[in-house]
Order: structure tokens, then sequence, then C-alpha cells
């Protein structure tokens, strides 16, 4: 687990990135090069992930976070935007689906984020989805 400290950065780039993201869609389209095959995160509708989250959490919240994980735009992130690009990315997206979910301000999200449940609910869930792929391999 990271530092207090790191976490408050990783969280503060998170809370940015989520308003430019807002702020981007609000925005008319950017035409993007026809010949990147690179996906463009900033303006990916995130609303499909959401509702399985959603419907996920009504069973419990490690559920939720499991559906998150799960969801392969996280590996595309992952491979396109390295470890700290998709680390920005995860932060921004939940903040996202909290604000989306509950109604809340960026602070309360972020605030559920640096909970000690959250927290617990997302490694577990995070542990699980690894030991499943070392079952697999």
């Amino acid at each position: 687990m990271a530092s207090a400290n790191k976490q408050q950065k990783r969280a503060a780039r998170a809370k940015t990135k989520a308003r430019q993201n807002r702020t981007k869609r609000a925005e008319a389209p950017v035409e993007l090069d026809p010949n990147d095959d690179r996906i463009d995160f900033e303006s990916v509708d995130l609303t499909e992930l959401f509702k399985k989250m959603i419907d996920a959490e009504k069973i419990s919240q490690q559920a939720m976070c499991s559906a998150f994980l799960e969801d392969p735009l996280l590996e595309l992130v992952y491979e396109q935007e390295g470890e700290e690009g998709a680390m920005d990315f995860i932060l921004a997206a939940l903040i996202e689906y909290r604000q989306w979910s509950q109604e809340t301000d960026e602070a309360g999200a972020l605030a559920w984020i640096e909970s000690p449940a959250f927290q617990a609910d997302y490694v577990a869930a995070s542990d699980a989805i690894a030991a499943q792929t070392q079952q697999k391999n």
C-alpha cells in the first residue's frame, strides 16, 4: 500500500483529471487522428461499466470493486498509459462513479475512496482476481 503522502498526491491528480474530463465532455468533440489506434480514455463513455458496478454494489462493495477491476477497459488503459496513467484513470473513474451513483461532490467521492472500508474491499477484490488469474495459468 502506498504511503499517505503518495495516496494524497494520486487523489489530487485524479480529482484534477476528473474535473478536466467533465470539462472536456462538455466541450465540442475533438477530431482524432484516424490512423491512431489508441483509445482516447478521456472521452470514453463509462455508463455501461457504471451500471455493472451499481448492480454489483447491491451485493457488496467488494463485488462492485471486482466488477470494476475485471472490466477489459482497465487492461487497455494499463497497456496504453502504463502504471501511473492507469492509476490516474482508476481514481478518476472511481470518483466519477461515486458522483454518478450517489450524486455526491468530488470531496465526498474522494473520502469514500480513501475510507478504510473501501480500501479493504478494493484490495480484497484485487487479491481475489489475482488468485483466479494465477489458478488459470
